[in-house]
């Protein structure tokens, strides 16, 4: 009988599953439907159970020193459908979007099948290249093909968990202002921050209008129970909510969210927060130990989010690579998931968060066999 191969996955973006409040969350169930249990009986609020939307309120004004009105905030099943409505409502099928050259796989897919036209703009240590942004922005103006909006994820980024300083954030907003292009920021790793100060989100730099903010409640609480929010001028939401045509976000799971975060908020970001600061600083020290050598490998140290992006050397045969680690029970996403234009590039991606922590060393261990046994020329270990 065959053995069963252990599994190390660093592939899910998720949170640590071991802090999940299954208990907690069952006992704000029981008092929120005791409570309010009648109002299941009717549709949903289409922005929202007000409760829920003065969470999202206080966490932004906690994370930001800026509290947005409750009116502009809109909840939604989950930070997806923030960015499918800002596809929807802010663009039209043939438009161009600038966005970093590397991003989430579940964004390119939902502006492609918008029939957005992906544009990249290049990405360094510290996200989003602001000169280069410049550049694209002139370029497309001259065309004749000014952007329907700019999207960044700013803050712990997906793929590569970096994250713009405060400098960047206020030129990006020079440059869409220029050109009177609107900027939808992603901050759905906005809490789960390792090291202070926090940097404030553009939404917070900007004036009425000019952002879109998109946040989540998947990654402090489970992508399971569906719950994001936007954040939005009066005359933005005006145009986005038109597609919104689900019926409303579920109601139990804002009920019972809302009963849960009303005392357990700040307690669960912190213990998430503190669990995935952990699983980091174990993946970095492995990735030391093992790859610290080996000339042309290097990875990103992110301050926050969920997500260590890793340069592999170039000698390495990328898909021999992917078919040792499977082989070995190794869970990873390759660089070419999140290029923008589908390009073949020598990097990959490590989520943290899901792993556990006592198999992240030897899940690296393995990665490096893997490694050393793709390259053309192996190094010695």
């Amino acid at each position: 009988m065959a053995s069963l191969i252990k599994t190390y996955n660093f592939g899910p973006g998720n949170p640590d599953p071991g802090v999940f409040p299954s208990h907690d969350l069952g006992e704000a169930a029981r008092r929120a439907l005791s409570r309010m249990g009648t109002i299941l009986a009717q549709y949903p609020e289409q922005r929202g159970l007000p409760e829920l939307r003065g969470v999202a309120q206080a966490r932004f004004e906690r994370n930001h020193h800026v509290r947005p009105p409750l009116e502009n905030i809109v909840i939604t099943n989950g930070a997806m459908q923030g960015l499918q409505l800002s596809a929807m409502g802010l663009a039209r099928p043939g438009d161009s979007v600038v966005l970093e050259e590397f991003e989430y796989v579940g964004t390119i897919r939902v502006f492609k099948q918008c029939g957005l036209e992906l544009v990249p703009v290049a990405i360094d240590d510290e996200g989003m290249r602001m000169d280069d942004l410049e550049s694209v922005l002139e370029r497309q103006v001259a065309s004749g093909r000014k952007p329907a909006f700019i999207y960044t994820t700013a803050s712990y980024q997906n793929p590569t968990g970096t994250s713009q300083p405060v400098e960047r954030r206020r030129r990006l907003l020079e440059l869409a202002r220029r050109y009177q292009i609107t900027i939808v920021e992603d901050d759905t790793y906005a809490d789960i921050s390792f090291e202070p100060p926090r940097v404030p989100a553009i939404y917070s730099l900007a004036q009425p209008g000019e952002v879109v903010y998109i946040g989540s409640f998947s990654k402090i609480l489970g992508p399971g129970v569906r719950l994001g929010f936007f954040i939005a001028d009066e005359s933005t939401i005006a145009r986005m909510m038109p597609w919104k045509m689900d019926g409303g976000t579920s109601m139990l799971s804002q009920l019972v969210a809302a009963e849960y975060f009303k005392d357990h908020l700040w307690d669960h970001i912190e213990e998430g927060r503190q669990a995935v600061k952990d699983k980091r600083n174990t993946l970095l020290d492995a990735l030391e130990a093992e790859f610290g050598s080996v000339p042309g490998m290097s990875w990103t140290r992110p301050e926050g989010g969920l997500f260590l992006w890793v340069k592999l050397p170039p000698e390495v045969d990328r898909v021999r690579l992917q078919q040792l680690a499977t082989e070995a029970g190794i869970v990873y996403s390759t660089g070419q998931a999140f290029q923008a234009e589908n390009k073949d590039v020598a990097f990959l991606r490590l989520a943290f968060g899901w792993i556990e922590r006592e198999e992240i060393a030897e899940g690296i261990r393995a990665l490096a066999q893997c490694v050393r046994a793709a390259m053309a020329t192996p190094v010695p270990s």
